[in-house]
């Protein structure tokens, strides 16, 4: 896990430079699912700079991207990536935006670089090991009361899931402290590794927005579960700390964005 660990690191820093190197010039835009689901060249260069470098390093691997690699590999290591998560934050220059490398192996998420690329910081985590921020040690926050807890979450680029999603928070925000939406999910999920955030839920993320980050959060001592909603894509990502999750789970089951019963948190 260490030599996959550091291979992570170093593609995740050569995909950081193709984002520093393009914050002083303003990307060509093209949209993808709406107007609001947004790619640019910065990355899909991302991208090939993380799949060098791994392709170099572990030939065997199989690799998956968001930006559309999908090498088949023999060796039951599968990299998912996320070359830029926060695209329109990058776009219009808002201070939330990353690098996600997740490392798989035979379908099981083991380890997860994230590295925020407006401040120059990198979480790791490795699943039954410990998660960092640069060279500290984070972990959950245990808070266990919902009306105190700080819960992150996003909105789908598509119209009706948003509308749905927008009447959720409605009925959830009188139960919680308050609600902080990065547009960033893999940041997220690392604020909930760090206890900056109590829990975390969004729906139909992509494999590459959850691989690396929820890795992090359960090397930090996160529960993650990807959950069914009655009403919006899958999965239904729930993070949060041991103590609330359960709590968290049962609100959003109340205010009917996921169903009521569940597979256990993994």
């Amino acid at each position: 896990m260490e030599e996959l660990l550091k291979i992570a690191r170093q593609a995740a820093r050569l995909a950081a430079d193709v984002h520093r190197r393009a914050r002083a010039r303003r990307p060509d835009v093209m949209t993808k699912q709406s107007a609001a689901d947004l790619v640019t060249e910065i990355d899909r260069e991302a991208e090939r700079e993380i799949v060098k470098a791994i392709r170099q390093a572990r030939p065997d691997d199989a690799i998956r991207g968001e930006e559309g690699t999908d090498i088949k590999g023999v060796s039951g290591v599968c990299w998912v990536l996320d070359p830029l998560d926060g695209t329109t934050n990058f776009v219009h220059g808002y201070p939330a935006h990353a690098v996600a490398v997740g490392v798989e192996l035979e379908g099981a998420r083991k380890l997860g670089v994230v590295h925020d690329t407006y401040h120059d910081r990198v979480y790791t985590g490795i699943v039954g090991g410990e998660a960092h921020c640069d060279d500290r040690s984070i972990s959950v926050s245990d808070e266990s009361q919902l009306s105190r807890a700080l819960i992150g979450t996003g909105f789908s680029p598509l119209l009706e899931a948003r509308e749905i999603q927008g009447e959720i928070l409605r009925r959830l925000l009188p139960r919680i402290r308050d609600v902080r939406r990065s547009g960033c999910p893999a940041l997220d999920l690392c604020a909930v590794a760090s206890g900056t955030l109590d829990g975390f839920y969004e729906s139909g993320l992509g494999r590459w927005d959850i691989s690396a980050g929820a890795a992090i959060a359960e090397a930090a001592g996160a529960k993650v579960a990807e959950l069914r909603s009655p009403l919006l894509p899958g999965p239904f990502l729930l993070a949060a700390n041991a103590r609330l999750f359960e709590a968290l789970k049962a609100a959003l089951a109340e205010v009917g964005a996921i169903a009521a019963s569940q597979p256990d948190a993994t």
